[in-house]
């Protein structure tokens, strides 16, 4: 039953013989009610052809019916008979088929009243019998006399006109369902062919030969092969970042190290402590920067959104007690339906650098704003009322261990870690605004 395929065809296998099942009960109900009911209309009209033909006022008995239109009453032993009996229960006039057969007298009701039941002739043979109550009021008669015409036949024709009835109906209803359980299975086949379509393009995935899911599929599973894309993607671009970090972290420690061995060979004893520690700050700060790149977790596409509001909130908390000799305050302006599809951690380095850096030059307050745009774009600005930067400084800003004060706390990597998450990882953009006082950070980012 792991098979999606076999739990879906034994499920419409199962409602299919069920409906099939039921509606040929049904079938067969209705059909045993219409037979029964042409047995009546026979026995009906076989009591009509008897009060027609009969002459209630006849002296005889035997003279009371001198032909019938029926000749299966007149051979003996047909399975239809018919009898004409007085009130008092003696028999005024029996069809000769009743020859040699013992039956049981019809028993009395109303006038005017049908009544059909079964019964059992001597010789165990079972007959449905309608007998019917009439009233003659004879010529010459003082006192009106009574009558009870009873017509029988054999369940004979009835058994057998139902169960060639029942055959039919089985035999046509298992034909059908066979032929829809093959058509069934076509169909299904035919239905789930896109899944073994994206089975197979995920083994090729699996065994290097593709790198993503390029085929064509139905509406249904167009949302399924986006998101596995986007996420073969991330997990590519995640992975390119570790090696790209890895890469760059290589490289540039090589440079201090080699300044370092070269100072010791030199001077031996003699290395000052300015170079060693010139030289082992940047150590650091490239290793705190290309950590922060590796440990980027990039787009979350397959994750819940996170909620913008509460983590801005952490981080204003956090920077009013770091800051909080400076007095600087900070304002919150966060739209409650803003979300960020990504990693939380990432919205805290984006946001809490920008704020750092803002509090860092800021005068007397920061402005912290997010907005949701339409088509599921978010906007954070950082606005500091501080001395801004000179024109044409942008560019040196944004990169790693750039500053215009050094005596500001920093490295000078948080402006390129943000840039390199907004624009590289996220595909956003990162834009600065100088043109009053102080400095606006702005940051879109589209999650479409």
């Amino acid at each position: 039953m792991r098979s999606l395929r076999t739990r879906i065809l034994l499920t419409a296998s199962f409602v299919l013989v069920s409906f099939l099942g039921c509606a040929s009960i049904l079938l067969d109900r209705a059909f045993r009610e219409s037979a029964m009911n042409s047995v009546e209309d026979r026995l009906r009209g076989r009591v009509f052809m008897l009060i027609g033909a009969a002459d209630f006022d006849a002296r005889s008995d035997h003279s009371m019916i001198d032909s019938l239109p029926d000749p299966s009453l007149s051979i003996p032993g047909s399975g239809n008979y018919a009898r004409i009996v007085s009130i008092d229960g003696d028999a005024r006039w029996e069809s000769r088929s009743l020859l040699g057969v013992e039956s049981p007298d019809p028993t009395r009701f109303k006038t005017g009243e049908w009544q059909l039941q079964s019964i059992y002739t001597g010789a165990g043979e079972k007959l449905f019998s309608l007998v019917y109550s009439i009233i003659w009021e004879g010529a010459g008669e003082a006192d009106p006399r009574q009558f009870v015409i009873q017509a029988c036949e054999n369940e004979t024709l009835y058994l057998n006109t139902v169960g060639r009835f029942r055959r039919s109906l089985w035999f046509w209803f298992a034909g059908l369902s066979i032929a829809l359980l093959v058509v069934q299975a076509m169909n299904l086949s035919w239905g789930l062919r896109p899944l073994q379509r994206v089975g197979d393009e995920v083994r090729a995935i699996e065994h290097g030969s593709n790198d993503e899911i390029t085929g064509v599929y139905p509406s249904e599973l167009t949302t399924l092969t986006r998101n596995l894309n986007k996420l073969l993607a991330h997990n590519r671009e995640s992975l390119g970042r570790y090696r790209n970090a890895l890469g760059d972290l290589a490289h540039s420690i090589k440079t201090p190290l080699a300044i370092l061995r070269n100072q010791f060979e030199a001077g031996g004893d003699t290395v000052t402590g300015q170079t060693a520690l010139e030289q082992l700050e940047r150590l650091d700060r490239t290793v705190e920067y290309q950590l922060q790149r590796a440990a980027t977790a990039g787009r979350s596409l397959l994750s819940p959104p996170i909620a913008v509001a509460p983590v801005v909130g952490r981080i204003v908390d956090s920077l009013r007690k770091v800051h909080a000799r400076r007095d600087i305050q900070i304002g919150l302006d966060v739209d409650p339906d803003a979300v960020f599809l990504g990693d939380e951690g990432d919205l805290m380095e984006i946001i809490g650098n920008l704020a750092d850096n803002g509090c860092k030059w800021a005068k007397n307050r920061v402005q912290i704003s997010v907005t949701a745009l339409p088509t599921r774009t978010i906007q954070i600005k950082v606005i500091d009322d501080g001395p801004g930067f000179p024109d044409g400084q942008l560019d040196r800003l944004l990169q790693r261990g750039a500053k215009l004060d050094h005596s500001v706390e920093g490295h000078g990597i948080g402006l390129a870690i943000v840039r390199e998450m907004v624009e590289d990882v996220y595909r956003g953009r990162l834009s600065f605004d100088t043109s009053g006082s102080g400095t606006s950070a702005i940051i879109e980012v589209d999650f479409t």
